[in-house]
């Protein structure tokens, strides 16, 4: 079957030292006998969405494997639960993916460039803003179909309704 790794390496430890994570990791691939099926690939330094183990960043690793045995994923497993070099990792198996489907990573490198290049160079704009809710003044009703409708049968008067229940009260009580 056909897994993909990503895992993040702690910023604490040194880039120099990343070669050296990422073999440990390889290593524990080969233990289980994994063929790579695509290298790892190094997304570099990103901001976490929150921190983790008080870090606010991290360096990303993708790669893929096969591996025959999916039992001995949780020998791998349980290894990289006890690296102290990794944030987090998550493996996913990919059987269900569709063929067509490829990420190309130099395209996500592209489009974070730009947007950083876009923020510095962007220079502070004042924008009307319309209020996204009308105030109760703002909304004008129009009339019902069911006034309409009402209008046709003849209109209760105020004064119908107050003879009514002057007649309801008036009643004797059976107790």
């Amino acid at each position: 079957m056909k897994y993909e790794l990503s895992f993040i390496i702690s910023p604490a430890i040194a880039e120099t030292e990343h070669l050296a994570v990422n073999q440990q990791v390889l290593g524990y691939l080969k233990g289980i006998e994994a063929k790579i099926t695509r290298e790892p690939y190094f997304m570099g330094r990103r901001k976490l969405a929150y921190p983790i183990a008080k870090q606010k960043q991290g360096f990303y690793v993708s790669l893929e494997f096969e591996t025959e045995d999916s039992k001995s994923l949780k020998e791998v497993d349980t290894k990289l639960k006890h690296n102290n070099s990794l944030l987090r990792y998550l493996v996913i198996r990919l059987e269900n993916r569709s063929k067509s489907v490829d990420v190309d990573f130099s395209k996500m490198v592209e489009r974070d460039m730009n947007k950083d290049n876009a923020k510095t160079s962007r220079k502070t704009k004042t924008t009307s803003a319309k209020p996204f809710f009308k105030k109760a003044a703002d909304v004008r009703r129009e009339p019902s179909k069911d006034i309409d409708k009402n209008k046709d049968k003849g209109t209760i008067k105020l004064e119908d309704i107050d003879k009514k229940l002057d007649a309801i009260l008036e009643e004797p009580k059976l107790d």
